[in-house]
């Protein structure tokens, strides 16, 4: 009896043991999480954020272009393939990195990698691009251009990064644009505002300004043979249309015909001269040109009628004296207007 009482007390003893362990036990552990939330930031802000730069760093920049094509100021485009490097110090920067071009698109890099040079570093990339360009065609077929690639960083204003322009900038001598000479012309840097901040309030007033550096490239047209290849159809049109005052007034077919077709001929190089130009504003000369021809062939066709009215009046004389007349007026009135509009700009509007 003796021994079952103890062995009941040991039992009893042991229950109460382990109950005790393992409240003391759940109490550690549920302690554990509270020591842990006071070490919680509580500000919100991600724990990776990068820190604003609030160093200044200047970048010397060099370009090397090593092919230009698909020139369309029709599209108002061009590709470009160059070669751009950067030179800086300090290491809290990589502008070989986060440099955009602002009027381009389709724009692909090369993988940049930095090295040492005598104490700066030295990054190149090879770069190609699609660029946006509003070419101003006021003077087609005999338009000049500069067209421009603007760089900018992508995350530091100008507070924080100013481009300069390094030495070694370049054309390959095997660059060619198809009618056109092609030349480097000086690369700027300026500051660029734009008209916000970009809702990073903390840069202040700097967050709204980047360095800004533009390479340009002129291209003048170097000879006259657009012109000629543009105009060669208008200019036999005026021809044929002039040549009909030869013809008896009252010739109807061989008169009039040749009149009614030029035209035709004219207005129809018209549509190609439109097709080949970006929606403009302004009457470019290339349809000043052509309207000349338009407006002396009407006259011509004008007069005819006129000089028909005259031969049946029995006035042969005055109709075939009106013809000669025209003929050489309207010739001489057809290039000097020609001459006018080549050598002053009449276009209006912009390009």
């Amino acid at each position: 009896m003796r021994k079952r009482i103890l062995v009941l007390m040991s039992a009893l003893f042991a229950t109460a043991f382990s109950l005790f362990s393992g409240a003391g036990t759940a109490q550690t552990t549920t302690a554990t999480p509270d020591a842990t939330a006071t070490t919680v930031p509580t500000t919100g802000v991600v724990a990776d954020a990068t820190a604003v730069v609030t160093s200044h760093t200047d970048v010397a920049v060099g370009a090397y272009i090593l092919r230009l094509s698909n020139v369309s100021p029709q599209n108002g485009t061009f590709d470009v393939d160059m070669w751009l490097w950067f030179k800086w110090k300090g290491a809290d920067v990589h502008p070989d990195q986060t440099f955009e071009i602002v009027n381009g698109g389709n724009v692909q890099k090369g993988t940049p990698s930095v090295v040492d040079d005598n104490g700066v570093n030295y990054s190149q990339v090879r770069v190609q691009a699609t660029i946006f360009h509003d070419f101003d065609v006021r003077r087609f077929p005999l338009d000049n251009h500069i067209i421009t690639i603007e760089l900018e960083d992508a995350n530091l204003n100008g507070a924080q990064l100013t481009y300069k322009v390094d030495e070694g900038m370049a054309l390959d001598p095997s660059v060619r644009v198809s009618g056109w000479k092609v030349a480097l012309q000086p690369t700027q840097v300026v500051d660029h505002v734009y008209a916000t901040d970009y809702g990073l309030h903390s840069a202040g007033p700097d967050a709204s300004k980047y360095s800004r550096l533009t390479l340009a490239v002129s291209l003048d047209r170097t000879s006259y043979g657009p012109l000629f290849k543009s105009f060669w159809i208008s200019a036999l049109a005026v021809l044929l249309g002039l040549l009909a005052f030869l013809i008896k007034s009252d010739d109807l077919d061989a008169r009039f015909g040749m009149g009614v077709g030029s035209i035709f001929a004219a207005s129809a190089n018209a549509f190609v001269i439109t097709g080949a130009l970006p929606p403009t504003t302004a009457v470019t000369l290339a349809e000043q040109i052509n309207l000349i021809a338009v407006g002396v062939i009407f006259i011509a066709v004008f007069l005819s009628i006129f000089s028909l009215r005259l031969r049946y009046q029995d006035r042969e004389e005055a109709s075939l004296k009106l013809d000669w007349y025209a003929m050489w007026t309207l010739g001489i009135i057809y290039l000097i207007l020609n001459m006018l509009a080549l050598m002053f700009d009449f276009s209006g509007g912009n390009g």
